[in-house]
């Protein structure tokens, strides 16, 4: 879905464990295994870490670096942009994990974008941003309920 600031992915049910989603979501040395839309990320699970990956909006693998700015084990985790102030893009990425059951959960990936930028931005990169985001999730989906599936518990 996209709004005048937000970019987020459809709410994807996966049909395993939130504890097993979280695992592979914080593994980012093995994103390649599942996220097409990010197959190369190297990050620490710390505060203020640099998050620096290889993303594909539809123009081939581009280098991007953020840093992780929350950390919610099992229900979130998020990364934004090094801007400063006057720059004309503001982004801060969170990928949301919600239990709904002992074997199910739900994802949602949300950018909230701001700064002057932000129209231009949002009229150039809005869907394949989007695009992005539901390849990650449903990417995600698939890869924790085969491993899930192949060793329940």
């Amino acid at each position: 879905m996209i709004t005048e600031d937000t970019v987020s992915s459809d709410e994807i049910e996966i049909h395993a464990p939130v504890e097993l989603v979280w695992q592979v979501l914080v593994d980012f040395a093995n994103y390649g295994a599942w996220n097409k839309f990010c197959p190369v990320c190297e990050a620490e699970l710390v505060i203020g870490s640099p998050v620096k990956m290889q993303v594909d909006l539809g123009f081939g693998l581009q280098e991007q670096v953020e840093y992780i700015c929350r950390i919610d084990p099992g229900e979130a985790i998020a990364w934004k942009m090094d801007t400063k102030p006057g720059d004309p893009i503001h982004a801060t990425r969170t990928q949301y994990l919600t239990k709904v059951g002992e074997e199910r959960c739900l994802y949602q990936s949300v950018d909230i974008f701001s700064g002057d930028g932000l129209a231009d931005m949002m009229a150039l990169m809005g869907k394949p941003v989007e695009a992005g985001f539901n390849v990650c999730g449903y990417g995600l989906k698939a890869h924790c309920e085969q491993r899930y599936a192949s060793n329940p518990r």
